[in-house]
């Protein structure tokens, strides 16, 4: 699901029916951390599912069972997609004690992150990578309102 046109655009599916997700607001979300990557130019495609719909695809594409919060698709050429699970992000946001539209932006970031280079294989990428996660994560909660992401 990979949007068409020139310059970066991010196109948002939303294939569950457990929360009504604001897929524009999603989409400039994601727009505005490729921004803050420092690419403008990627095309981007998120697709909302629900845990058994990423399970199935865990066990495709990663030989994985069970459910997972994102998967991270690269098709090079500026392109990728990201697999989020929206029940993933509900359950996750009340272990955790945040809120799911934090949780669900975490994961976009989390995924575009992994699309630029960044892993989180090993101790040391881990400590990058969150690094990198929490200043995305804290620039967009000051740019948008998350509140109105969910409804």
């Amino acid at each position: 699901m990979i949007p068409d046109g020139t310059g970066g655009s991010v196109a948002v599916a939303n294939r569950q029916r457990r929360l009504k997700i604001n897929t524009h607001r999603l989409a400039e979300i994601a727009e505005h951390a490729l921004e803050l990557v420092g690419d403008k130019q990627f095309h981007l495609g998120i697709v909302l599912v629900d845990d058994v719909a990423i399970a199935k695809l865990n066990a495709r594409y990663h030989d994985t069972p069970g459910a997972t919060d994102i998967l991270s698709f690269d098709y090079g050429e500026e392109q990728g997609e990201l697999i989020i699970s929206v029940e993933h992000a509900v359950t996750q946001a009340r272990r955790y004690h945040t809120t799911t539209p934090r949780e669900l932006i975490l994961y976009v970031v989390h995924g575009i992150l992994h699309l630029h280079g960044y892993n989180d294989l090993t101790r040391p990428q881990r400590r990058r990578m969150r690094a990198a996660e929490r200043l995305l994560v804290s620039q967009l909660r000051r740019q948008f309102e998350l509140k109105g992401l969910i409804s």
